[in-house]
């Protein structure tokens, strides 16, 4: 309650202009959330002071702090996610006796009919639809989720995609459409919402040997489980294939 308080009466003097001045720091209670570190460490007095200094110095990118209430090392974070341990740069380290905290990101709005609910993992949160059902293919699961005023999960940041993998292994357990393919150029691969999957999310999404971009016929992304050397990974298959989908609510959806 104490630490409550004073981040609120700190993060307050940040002033209007603080896009995270009204959210606050939980710890992370997962083992395997990590975060990115934004640059060098430096020595704080308090968790407080290292949230405030990683505020200051990444107004717009700090979304968690690592901290080490010993030793007094703050580390700064650009978000929190579940394990993906093939980032090189995340932090802690396994085994390491430093915590994370993330910043409590906004929960969305999530209208539940149709079975939506919340899923909020490492600060991350989305208003997502896990089919218990088989679409006839991808364009079938993307008509479904349009159905019900959603899309194709768009996991185009390592936290959502991050979400996406918890989601994946601790519910679905199955073959998944996500809203990622590359219909119109061979090896173009787009997100639903129109983006194109970047340099640094071909290093991480994929399954070891995928995409196949020599297989026209394989142009949709599916999250499979064991697929990879970290036990998850994305596969491009067959479009036409009756599989399980993932939908997520949005403002643009």
């Amino acid at each position: 309650m104490a630490l409550t308080f004073w981040l609120f009466l700190a993060l307050k003097v940040l002033g209007a202009n603080s896009k995270l001045r009204q959210l606050f720091l939980k710890p992370a209670s997962a083992q395997d959330c990590r975060t990115l570190q934004l640059g060098d460490s430096w020595i704080s007095h308090s968790l407080i002071a290292c949230q405030l200094e990683c505020m200051n110095r990444y107004s717009e990118n700090c979304q968690a702090v690592v901290y080490n209430s010993e030793t007094g090392i703050c580390r700064p974070g650009s978000t929190a996610f579940w394990h993906l341990q093939r980032v090189a740069t995340s932090i802690p380290k396994t085994g390491s006796s430093d915590t994370l905290y993330y910043v409590r990101q906004p929960i969305p709005p999530c209208n539940t009919e149709n079975n939506f609910a919340v899923y909020d993992v490492c600060g991350t949160s989305a208003c997502i639809y896990l089919s218990t059902s088989n679409a006839s293919g991808y364009i079938d699961g993307r008509a479904r989720c349009s159905q019900m005023s959603s899309r194709l999960f768009v996991g185009n940041t390592i936290a959502k995609f991050s979400l996406f993998m918890y989601a994946v292994e601790t519910d679905i357990r199955f073959g998944t459409y996500i809203g990622l393919q590359d219909f119109d150029v061979e090896g173009n691969f787009l997100w639903e919402n129109g983006e194109s999957l970047s340099l640094e999310q071909h290093q991480y999404v994929w399954s070891p040997g995928e995409p196949k971009s020599n297989n026209e016929i394989e142009n949709c992304a599916i999250g499979y489980l064991g697929g990879s050397v970290n036990g998850f990974g994305l596969d491009d298959g067959n479009c036409n294939n009756r599989r399980r989908y993932i939908c997520e609510r949005c403002e643009q959806c």
